[in-house]
């Protein structure tokens, strides 16, 4: 999107906000958050394009103080001033009848003046009028389906008391799959805010390599302990789950983290294995839902010891402890896991004989309470034997604790971390995305 555009729409944002909150009585207050994004997104399907489309599209969240009681509307707005500032005065009126009949919140987070903050991240995307030849003539002679998606996404915070945040990155995604013949599929991601044609190459290449093995015949595995290198992609899903409760601190204060026994003492990590929040990246805004700012890294797990679970303001307020500037969720927004020494190219040497598994899906927890996870392998997984890649493998579905693959059994990580991206485009496309490097364990168990 183009920067005036963008500066339009900042603007925008700011005149329909002071609006509102010179419309506020004495006891109200609010914040006002946006969402917005100028996207193009290409569908892709036997390597040619059958669907392209634009999207612009923005949506406002406000939440309201009236004393102790507070209601929150989300709604979509168009662009045009007028008419926006018109639903919105519509809004606030809605809000107010509300408060009467709500209980009052004895943990609201109220608006704080405070620091402000204002981000644009430019990007350098693949032109226009050649992208469908960039992403497809290097894959012609494959069966490849996936989507392209691209542009900027634009993220807003004001509330009352006149703090004011902006963010807004530009980049792109491109999530594939290569189909063989019988229907086996290599799964792979390219995403990014720069555009390198030999990074898109080199992703693909090793697609293609891999999707020549899948045409070999499976081999059916026991269930068992398996020595497993896990490749970024797979470590990202683990940590996706994991983040569901696993490092918030209202969880761990409510008894049902999965991190309750690492907290205590009672059960560790590998010293190997360490955990952060890094907003250097520049893959989200470092405000949060209340207007807060994170520091630019907040050390979670150090050397496998938990050094801070996320604490956002109100769960600070509720259990007495110091906040970090969590959001809402208490979920980790730019996770980066820290690499160890294992080189790319030794990876199936130190493996031996074993496991290489590619991806995982349909991850939960199957004892919340020990940290213990199930799932299912998927996509690009192989048997190596003797540092070779040997043939596929049927999918197996695993059951392990996090204090296993990420405790005893965790022997190396390496050396490299890779941005795994938040891919969803439900509703409206994902920001950010997880820094990870692959990893090697040792007696990890598969059911069946």
């Amino acid at each position: 999107m183009k920067n005036n555009k963008r500066q339009q729409q900042k603007q925008n944002l700011k005149t329909l906000a002071e609006a509102l909150f010179q419309e506020l009585k004495a006891n109200e207050h609010m914040t006002l958050s946006y969402v917005g994004e100028e996207s193009l997104f290409i569908r892709i399907n036997q390597a040619k394009v059958r669907q392209a489309s634009d999207i612009s599209q923005g949506h406002v969240s406000i939440d309201f103080f009236a004393g102790h009681r507070h209601t929150a509307i989300t709604f979509s707005i168009t662009g045009i001033l007028e008419e926006d500032l018109k639903q919105a005065l519509n809004i606030l009126e809605e809000c107010r009848k509300e408060c009467e009949a709500l209980p009052e919140d004895p943990y609201a987070i109220f608006p704080e003046t405070g620091e402000n903050s204002e981000e644009d991240h430019e990007g350098s995307l693949p032109p226009l009028e050649t992208l469908a030849d960039t992403l497809l003539s290097p894959a012609k002679s494959e069966d490849l389906v996936g989507l392209f998606a691209s542009g900027t996404l634009m993220r807003g915070y004001m509330n009352s008391k006149g703090q004011r945040h902006w963010f807004s990155t530009e980049n792109f995604c491109f999530d594939y799959s290569l189909y063989t013949p019988s229907q086996s599929a290599i799964k792979a991601t390219y995403a990014g805010n720069d555009w390198h044609e030999a990074m898109y190459l080199s992703t693909l290449r090793q697609a293609k390599d891999q999707l020549k093995i899948l045409e070999r015949e499976p081999r059916k595995l026991n269930p068992g302990k398996y020595r497993i290198y896990f490749a970024p992609a797979a470590v990202a899903e683990l940590v996706l789950v994991f983040s569901w409760h696993g490092l918030s601190g209202s969880a761990l204060m409510q008894g049902h983290s999965p991190l309750k026994k690492l907290s205590t003492g009672e059960s560790s990590l590998s010293p190997l294995f360490s955990l952060e929040e890094d907003f250097h990246q520049g893959l989200v805004p470092r405000f949060n839902e209340f207007g807060d700012v994170s520091p630019l890294k907040v050390p979670l797990i150090t050397k496998g010891k938990l050094t801070s679970p996320l604490i956002n303001r109100r769960t600070a307020q509720e259990y007495g402890l110091q906040s970090n500037g969590a959001n809402m969720g208490e979920m980790p927004r730019s996770p980066r896991i820290h690499p160890g020494t294992l080189k790319e190219e030794k990876i199936l040497t130190t493996l031996g004989t074993g496991l290489y598994i590619s991806n995982l899906h349909y991850l939960n927890w199957s004892d919340l309470q020990h940290g213990r996870l199930t799932g299912m392998t998927r996509y690009g997984c192989f048997w190596v034997e003797n540092g070779e890649i040997v043939s596929p493998i049927q999918n197996m579905r695993f059951d392990e604790t996090l204090y296993h693959f990420w405790g005893s059994s965790l022997e190396d990580l390496s050396d490299q971390t890779v941005l795994v991206p938040k891919t969803s485009t439900y509703g409206e496309r994902t920001l950010g995305g997880l820094s990870v490097p692959g990893m090697m364990v040792n007696d990890f168990s598969l059911t069946f």
